[in-house]
């Protein structure tokens, strides 16, 4: 079972930068050092139109 974890502006912006290169679940997740979970909770709740944008993120605290 995967634990979430709260992800900091820097690791968001770095999903963002990652996401947006095609980078998959598995890589963004070992660049920022966290489980692949995170990552994907934080893609599928926040992603708008196939783009991950971290500031809005970051304000909706998800």
């Amino acid at each position: 079972m995967c634990h979430y974890t709260h992800l900091s502006l820097q690791e968001r912006d770095c999903i963002a930068t990652l996401h947006a290169e095609g980078r998959s679940i598995a890589y963004i997740a070992a660049e920022i050092g966290k489980d692949s979970c995170s990552v994907c909770h934080k893609l599928k709740r926040n992603a708008r139109h196939g783009r991950f944008r971290a500031c809005a993120a970051q304000k909706e605290g998800g």
